[in-house]
Protein backbone atom coordinates (compact mmCIF):
# COMPACT_ATOMS: atom_id res chain seq x y z
CA UNK A 1 0.00 0.00 0.00
CA UNK A 2 1.61 3.64 -0.66
CA UNK A 3 0.66 7.02 0.68
CA UNK A 4 1.49 10.47 -1.20
CA UNK A 5 1.20 12.77 1.33
CA UNK A 6 0.87 16.23 -0.55
CA UNK A 7 2.65 18.31 2.20
CA UNK A 8 5.46 18.52 3.30
CA UNK A 9 5.05 16.99 6.88
CA UNK A 10 1.78 15.41 8.33
CA UNK A 11 0.82 16.93 11.25
CA UNK A 12 -2.82 16.42 13.30
CA UNK A 13 -4.79 17.68 15.95
CA UNK A 14 -7.04 16.76 18.49
CA UNK A 15 -9.81 18.61 20.28
CA UNK A 16 -9.80 17.55 23.85
CA UNK A 17 -12.22 19.16 26.62
CA UNK A 18 -12.71 19.18 30.44
CA UNK A 19 -15.34 16.78 31.65
CA UNK A 20 -16.83 16.27 34.87
CA UNK A 21 -15.09 12.99 36.63
CA UNK A 22 -18.37 12.31 38.48
CA UNK A 23 -16.63 8.87 40.39
CA UNK A 24 -15.76 7.93 43.30
CA UNK A 25 -12.13 8.72 44.59
CA UNK A 26 -11.78 11.48 41.73
CA UNK A 27 -8.47 13.39 43.49
CA UNK A 28 -10.26 16.82 41.11
CA UNK A 29 -13.33 17.30 39.55
CA UNK A 30 -12.86 17.10 35.81
CA UNK A 31 -11.05 14.68 33.62
CA UNK A 32 -9.74 15.82 30.02
CA UNK A 33 -11.12 13.84 27.09
CA UNK A 34 -10.84 13.64 23.19
CA UNK A 35 -13.85 14.94 21.39
CA UNK A 36 -13.77 11.91 19.05
CA UNK A 37 -15.16 12.33 15.33
CA UNK A 38 -18.06 10.03 14.46
CA UNK A 39 -17.23 6.19 15.28
CA UNK A 40 -15.45 4.38 12.33
CA UNK A 41 -16.09 0.36 11.10
CA UNK A 42 -13.82 -0.86 8.40
CA UNK A 43 -16.46 -0.05 5.51
CA UNK A 44 -16.32 3.65 6.85
CA UNK A 45 -12.01 3.56 7.13
CA UNK A 46 -11.51 2.53 3.71
CA UNK A 47 -14.08 4.93 2.18
CA UNK A 48 -11.15 7.62 3.71
CA UNK A 49 -8.44 6.43 1.47
CA UNK A 50 -8.97 8.84 -1.16
CA UNK A 51 -8.73 11.69 1.23
CA UNK A 52 -5.03 10.47 2.83
CA UNK A 53 -4.11 9.70 -1.01
CA UNK A 54 -3.80 6.18 -0.41
CA UNK A 55 -3.44 4.65 -3.59
CA UNK A 56 -4.85 1.29 -2.63
CA UNK A 57 -8.83 0.99 -3.82
CA UNK A 58 -10.96 1.50 -1.11
CA UNK A 59 -13.09 -1.63 -1.74
CA UNK A 60 -9.70 -3.90 -1.72
CA UNK A 61 -8.56 -2.16 1.60
CA UNK A 62 -12.26 -2.88 3.56
CA UNK A 63 -12.00 -6.49 2.13
CA UNK A 64 -8.49 -6.97 3.40
CA UNK A 65 -9.31 -5.33 6.70
CA UNK A 66 -12.41 -7.59 6.89
CA UNK A 67 -10.30 -11.02 6.46
CA UNK A 68 -7.13 -10.10 7.97
CA UNK A 69 -9.09 -9.56 11.56
CA UNK A 70 -10.99 -12.64 10.83
CA UNK A 71 -7.59 -14.64 10.67
CA UNK A 72 -6.15 -12.67 13.53
CA UNK A 73 -9.17 -13.47 15.62
CA UNK A 74 -8.80 -17.39 15.08
CA UNK A 75 -4.38 -16.98 15.18
CA UNK A 76 -4.82 -15.25 18.39
CA UNK A 77 -6.74 -18.08 19.97
CA UNK A 78 -4.20 -20.56 19.20
CA UNK A 79 -1.99 -18.78 21.31
CA UNK A 80 -0.02 -16.81 18.78
CA UNK A 81 0.98 -13.04 19.55
CA UNK A 82 0.18 -10.76 16.85
CA UNK A 83 2.22 -7.79 16.30
CA UNK A 84 1.03 -4.87 13.58
CA UNK A 85 1.88 -1.28 12.90
CA UNK A 86 -0.65 -0.23 15.29
CA UNK A 87 -1.12 -2.72 17.86
CA UNK A 88 0.20 -5.75 19.34
CA UNK A 89 -2.41 -8.31 20.69
CA UNK A 90 -1.45 -11.82 23.06
CA UNK A 91 -4.19 -13.81 25.19
CA UNK A 92 -2.86 -13.29 29.07
CA UNK A 93 -4.46 -15.39 31.62
CA UNK A 94 -5.64 -13.38 34.84
CA UNK A 95 -4.66 -14.98 38.55
CA UNK A 96 -2.03 -15.29 41.33
CA UNK A 97 -0.95 -18.69 41.61
CA UNK A 98 1.39 -20.37 44.52
CA UNK A 99 3.15 -22.29 42.17
CA UNK A 100 2.21 -25.67 43.68
CA UNK A 101 -1.43 -25.65 42.26
CA UNK A 102 -2.27 -29.53 40.28
CA UNK A 103 -4.81 -28.31 38.20
CA UNK A 104 -6.41 -24.44 37.01
CA UNK A 105 -9.29 -23.11 38.69
CA UNK A 106 -12.65 -23.75 37.83
CA UNK A 107 -14.07 -21.16 35.48
CA UNK A 108 -11.09 -20.05 34.11
CA UNK A 109 -10.53 -17.80 30.68
CA UNK A 110 -8.21 -16.32 28.88
CA UNK A 111 -8.06 -12.87 28.29
CA UNK A 112 -7.21 -10.51 25.21
CA UNK A 113 -4.92 -7.61 25.61
CA UNK A 114 -4.22 -5.35 22.83
CA UNK A 115 -1.18 -2.55 23.44
CA UNK A 116 -0.17 0.40 21.08
CA UNK A 117 2.75 -0.79 18.38
CA UNK A 118 5.61 1.25 19.36
CA UNK A 119 6.27 3.00 15.58
CA UNK A 120 2.44 4.67 16.48
CA UNK A 121 3.54 5.60 20.10
CA UNK A 122 6.04 7.39 18.58
CA UNK A 123 4.14 8.65 15.68
CA UNK A 124 1.59 10.03 18.76
CA UNK A 125 4.38 11.77 20.08
CA UNK A 126 5.84 13.60 17.57
CA UNK A 127 2.80 14.30 15.18
CA UNK A 128 -0.30 15.17 16.85
CA UNK A 129 -0.97 18.45 18.98
CA UNK A 130 -4.11 18.99 21.25
CA UNK A 131 -6.26 21.81 20.99
CA UNK A 132 -7.97 22.73 24.17
CA UNK A 133 -12.26 23.78 23.81
CA UNK A 134 -12.99 24.60 27.34
CA UNK A 135 -15.41 22.93 29.18
CA UNK A 136 -17.70 20.45 28.02
CA UNK A 137 -21.45 21.44 28.95
CA UNK A 138 -23.05 18.25 27.40
CA UNK A 139 -24.85 17.29 30.71
CA UNK A 140 -23.72 14.14 31.04
CA UNK A 141 -21.70 11.52 29.57
CA UNK A 142 -20.75 7.62 29.25
CA UNK A 143 -17.52 6.56 29.87
CA UNK A 144 -17.77 3.11 29.28
CA UNK A 145 -19.95 -0.02 29.52
CA UNK A 146 -19.11 -3.24 31.20
CA UNK A 147 -21.09 -6.49 29.84
CA UNK A 148 -20.92 -8.41 32.95
CA UNK A 149 -21.41 -11.75 31.42
CA UNK A 150 -18.53 -11.64 29.14
CA UNK A 151 -16.06 -9.10 31.02
CA UNK A 152 -16.03 -7.01 27.70
CA UNK A 153 -15.98 -3.45 28.06
CA UNK A 154 -17.67 -1.56 24.79
CA UNK A 155 -17.69 -3.92 22.80
CA UNK A 156 -20.73 -6.52 23.35
CA UNK A 157 -24.17 -6.60 24.96
CA UNK A 158 -25.42 -10.20 26.17
CA UNK A 159 -29.42 -10.57 26.04
CA UNK A 160 -30.94 -10.53 29.09
CA UNK A 161 -27.51 -10.30 30.35
CA UNK A 162 -26.93 -7.50 32.78
CA UNK A 163 -24.73 -4.53 32.05
CA UNK A 164 -23.01 -1.92 33.67
CA UNK A 165 -22.72 1.76 32.56
CA UNK A 166 -20.35 4.38 34.07
CA UNK A 167 -20.18 8.02 33.52
CA UNK A 168 -21.98 11.14 34.73
CA UNK A 169 -25.13 12.76 35.32
CA UNK A 170 -26.60 8.97 34.21
CA UNK A 171 -29.60 8.73 37.32
CA UNK A 172 -32.92 8.65 35.44
CA UNK A 173 -35.03 10.80 37.08
CA UNK A 174 -38.66 12.92 35.82
CA UNK A 175 -41.77 14.24 36.69
CA UNK A 176 -45.45 12.40 35.61
CA UNK A 177 -45.51 14.32 32.43
CA UNK A 178 -42.46 13.30 31.34
CA UNK A 179 -42.55 9.67 32.92
CA UNK A 180 -42.68 8.20 29.17
CA UNK A 181 -40.45 9.51 27.61
CA UNK A 182 -37.40 9.30 29.87
CA UNK A 183 -35.55 5.93 30.56
CA UNK A 184 -32.63 3.66 29.12
CA UNK A 185 -32.42 3.43 24.94
CA UNK A 186 -30.60 1.80 22.63
CA UNK A 187 -30.39 3.01 19.31
CA UNK A 188 -29.91 0.84 16.04
CA UNK A 189 -26.61 1.87 14.80
CA UNK A 190 -28.12 1.11 11.14
CA UNK A 191 -31.67 2.62 10.88
CA UNK A 192 -31.71 5.10 13.96
CA UNK A 193 -34.46 3.31 15.61
CA UNK A 194 -34.60 3.20 18.83
CA UNK A 195 -36.05 0.37 21.91
CA UNK A 196 -36.61 1.75 25.29
CA UNK A 197 -35.84 -0.75 27.99
CA UNK A 198 -38.26 -1.86 30.57
CA UNK A 199 -38.03 0.29 33.61
CA UNK A 200 -38.46 -2.49 35.17
CA UNK A 201 -34.83 -3.74 34.14
CA UNK A 202 -32.81 -1.26 35.54
CA UNK A 203 -31.37 -2.79 38.66
CA UNK A 204 -28.95 0.28 39.61
CA UNK A 205 -29.95 3.71 38.88
CA UNK A 206 -27.09 6.18 40.06
CA UNK A 207 -25.41 9.72 38.49
CA UNK A 208 -22.14 7.98 38.13
CA UNK A 209 -23.35 4.44 37.68
CA UNK A 210 -26.73 2.90 36.07
CA UNK A 211 -27.28 -1.41 36.17
CA UNK A 212 -29.46 -2.85 33.48
CA UNK A 213 -30.45 -6.33 32.13
CA UNK A 214 -30.50 -5.88 28.68
CA UNK A 215 -34.16 -7.93 27.41
CA UNK A 216 -34.99 -4.90 25.24
CA UNK A 217 -33.00 -5.63 22.29
CA UNK A 218 -32.67 -8.11 18.97
CA UNK A 219 -29.48 -10.42 19.11
CA UNK A 220 -26.75 -9.48 15.94
CA UNK A 221 -27.99 -5.76 15.95
CA UNK A 222 -25.44 -2.80 16.89
CA UNK A 223 -26.66 0.17 19.25
CA UNK A 224 -25.61 3.42 20.69
CA UNK A 225 -26.69 3.47 24.23
CA UNK A 226 -29.53 6.33 24.97
CA UNK A 227 -30.06 7.81 28.58
CA UNK A 228 -32.72 10.30 28.75
CA UNK A 229 -33.94 12.17 32.17
CA UNK A 230 -34.46 15.05 33.82
CA UNK A 231 -32.36 14.98 36.59
CA UNK A 232 -29.15 17.74 36.55
CA UNK A 233 -26.03 16.39 35.32
CA UNK A 234 -24.40 17.89 38.28
CA UNK A 235 -25.69 18.02 42.44
CA UNK A 236 -28.78 18.92 43.04
CA UNK A 237 -32.20 17.59 43.56
CA UNK A 238 -34.46 19.79 40.98
CA UNK A 239 -35.73 18.42 38.37
CA UNK A 240 -34.95 20.36 34.87
CA UNK A 241 -37.80 21.66 32.47
CA UNK A 242 -36.78 19.73 29.98
CA UNK A 243 -35.45 15.99 28.99
CA UNK A 244 -31.95 15.71 28.60
CA UNK A 245 -30.19 13.02 26.70
CA UNK A 246 -26.71 11.38 26.85
CA UNK A 247 -25.40 9.50 24.26
CA UNK A 248 -22.74 7.06 24.12
CA UNK A 249 -19.79 7.55 21.60
CA UNK A 250 -19.41 3.99 21.07
CA UNK A 251 -21.41 0.90 19.92
CA UNK A 252 -22.11 -2.60 21.07
CA UNK A 253 -23.27 -5.20 19.11
CA UNK A 254 -25.60 -7.85 20.68
CA UNK A 255 -24.50 -11.62 21.19
CA UNK A 256 -26.44 -14.19 19.14
CA UNK A 257 -25.49 -16.87 21.45
CA UNK A 258 -27.36 -17.72 24.97
CA UNK A 259 -28.84 -15.75 28.01
CA UNK A 260 -27.18 -13.09 30.56
CA UNK A 261 -26.93 -13.98 34.12
CA UNK A 262 -29.38 -12.97 36.47
CA UNK A 263 -29.60 -9.50 37.46
CA UNK A 264 -27.05 -8.39 40.21
CA UNK A 265 -24.75 -5.78 41.15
Amino acid sequence: MGIIFKTRDVLHRITVKFFPANLPGAKKPYNLRVVHEPELDIHAIASKAALYSVLTPPEVIEEGLAAGMELMYYLAADGYKIKTPVFTLKVTVPGEYEGHETALPEGLRPHGRLTLAPGLRKYLAEKVTLQFAGIERNEGFIRSLLDRTTGETDTVLTPGGLFILRGGGLKITSDAEHAGDAGLYYEDAETGARLREDDRNIVLNEPSTLGAAACGVTPGRTYYIIVRTQSKAGRGGKLLKHVREVRSEFTVTVSTTGRGEAPRV
